[in-house]
């Protein structure tokens, strides 16, 4: 049942990622085609600072655990996230706050034979500089990574995540696929010490909520 589930849930997203690539040099020259388009920092700079943005993000991650012995184990999972930011000191520029979810299986080492997820809870801080169509994110993450068997105590520590993509979008709405990159700590009963690296494709959606 998990195995047909697990796959199911990551042939959906795989699809809706493939849709979203898809799609996105489109909505880019259909943006650029719009009387007025100046591109997304020419957008930001038109709404100024003190703009709050509300997002939404979700994807496919890939990733290794210390414990297991793999260097990098290629079964995929479903992350997730949600957040906001306010753009200060200069239009490009935001700090945010947010939840994010961190999902991988794990195949390799102690998972052999039966095939855990390394699931990552976590409140994350930091901050955002978007210069024209591109975007850049960098910032430090705090809570629980659970990593073993299904019922193992989730454990706390911290993290740091970094992340790049491009923003298409006109007015309020933006669309922001980018990868994703996030190191845990990750103890296990066994290995205290333990970390864990995520790699992750993503799609996501900020749209204005508030602010000039």
């Amino acid at each position: 049942m998990r195995g047909a589930a697990s796959t199911s849930l990551r042939r959906t997203a795989l699809a809706v990622l493939a849709v979203a690539a898809t799609l996105a040099p489109a909505a880019a020259a259909a943006q650029n085609a719009l009387p007025g388009a100046t591109g997304a920092g020419t957008e930001a700079a038109a709404f100024g600072t003190g703009v709050i943005r509300a997002e939404l993000l979700g994807g496919m991650t890939i990733g290794s655990h210390s414990r297991s012995a793999a260097a990098l184990d290629m079964d995929p999972s479903v992350s997730l996230g949600v957040g906001a930011a306010i753009s200060v000191w200069r239009p490009d520029f935001s700090v945010f706050a947010g939840y994010i979810r961190t999902s991988f299986g794990c195949e390799e080492g102690y998972c052999t034979s039966v095939g855990y997820d390394i699931v990552g809870n976590h409140a994350a801080v930091g901050a955002e500089w978007g210069p024209g169509r591109g975007w850049l994110r960098a910032g430090l993450m705090f809570g629980t990574v659970t990593a073993g068997e299904v019922g193992s105590s989730p454990n706390f520590g911290i993290g740091v995540l970094g992340a790049a993509g491009i923003a298409v979008g006109a007015g309020k709405l933006r669309f922001k696929p980018g990868a994703t990159y996030r190191w845990m700590q990750a103890a296990t009963e066994t290995e205290p010490g333990a970390q864990a690296i995520a790699l992750g494709l993503e799609i996501g959606f900020d749209y204005v909520v508030g602010g000039d």
